[in-house]
């Protein structure tokens, strides 16, 4: 009975939190986040144990594998191939948490735009999946804040899934009086992503323009006609402006730097002639084996990629969703050097 209760608890518990959340106290909501979190990640290794278990079994009964001690103490083998598994989940977790907890500063150093202009470098920092809310809270958003910060970037931007699903919990937390502690000489942007529209697009986006994050959806910027800037709508709104639309008319000489939440359609960005694409969205996974499986669905899933003349980084993301862990996967911030014209 009590095995049961508990495993109903922790398995309907993330559904609770997403559908009723906001209708509970804000504590009780974030133990129901927090321990659906956790249990939908940890279920897919349980079940893998699992069925490596009866595997283990289903070979031991045609080729006889166990040795004697096994098969003569077999109620004792179950409880500590039980107990090794705990140990073992238990130090992925620690190290997954670990994973999560201290961010990569991946940098990159990027040629774009055309010979005309005269040399220069600008320093980009793209943070995306922040999923700020009850997993990732204030505490954790101060540290970034202060992180990003460090790199003294020229220009900030924020490639969507700033927000979760609770928006209350970013209020409640004040947010985003961190959020406006970013500071770039050129300006911080911020596009949406597909869990900024879950939380509320209206809400969320003016919240961003309350802090001073300049939203850009479906709409372009030339901050001291250095780069361009092209921010996409998400996937979302099926109704978003195609890219051809939006580069029309622009100042063919600057480096155009699309950013765009989902990487999907790779090859827009190629024949628009854009010089970098930023994305996110994938986690890379967040998890093993589910990083294999991204890179499968995507074109680029994680990483950088150079088609003709387009650069393109897919983020695994800082922040993450369910719960705060990262087996296999890291949480990083990309710094990148983007040099302009020549010597």
């Amino acid at each position: 009975m009590i095995y049961t209760g508990a495993f109903l608890f922790v398995s309907l518990s993330i559904f609770i939190a997403i559908f009723a959340g906001n209708k509970l106290p804000a504590w009780l909501a974030l133990v129901f986040e927090q321990a659906g979190g956790y249990w939908m990640i940890l279920f897919v290794f349980f079940l893998a144990a699992a069925l490596f278990g009866d595997l283990l079994r289903v070979a031991d009964f045609f080729f006889h594998i166990f040795p004697n001690w096994v098969t003569t103490n077999y109620p004792l083998a179950r409880i500590l191939y039980f107990s090794a598994v705990m140990v073992l989940l238990g130090t992925m977790s620690l190290f997954g948490f670990l994973r999560f907890s201290h961010p990569g500063v991946v940098e990159l150093n990027l040629s774009a735009g055309r010979d005309t202009l005269p040399a220069r470098e600008i320093t980009i920092l793209a943070v995306s999946d922040m999923h700020l809310g009850n997993v990732v809270r204030k505490g954790r958003l101060v540290k970034w804040v202060d992180l990003i910060n460090s790199q003294k970037p020229d220009v900030i931007l924020l490639v969507g899934d700033i927000f979760d699903h609770s928006f209350r919990a970013v209020e409640l937390q004040h947010m985003g009086e961190d959020l406006g502690r970013l500071a770039a000489p050129l300006g911080v942007y911020a596009v949406p992503g597909n869990h900024d529209y879950y939380t509320g697009i209206d809400k969320t986006l003016g919240y961003l323009r309350q802090y001073g994050i300049r939203v850009l959806r479906d709409s372009v910027v030339t901050p001291d006609n250095r780069i361009v800037i092209i921010g996409r709508d998400d996937l979302t709104n099926k109704n978003r402006k195609t890219l051809a639309s939006l580069v029309s008319g622009l100042n063919g000489s600057l480096p155009k730097i699309v950013l765009d939440h989902q990487p999907q359609n790779l090859q827009e960005s190629v024949d628009n002639h854009i010089d970098l694409q930023l994305s996110g969205h994938t986690h890379n996974g967040q998890i093993f084996p589910f990083d294999r499986i991204v890179s499968k669905i995507y074109k680029l899933g994680y990483g950088y990629l150079k088609i003709r003349d387009t650069h393109f980084y897919v983020s695994s993301g800082l922040g993450l969703w369910g719960a705060p862990l990262r087996i296999g996967t890291q949480s990083e911030i990309v710094k990148i050097r983007l040099k302009t014209g020549t010597d």
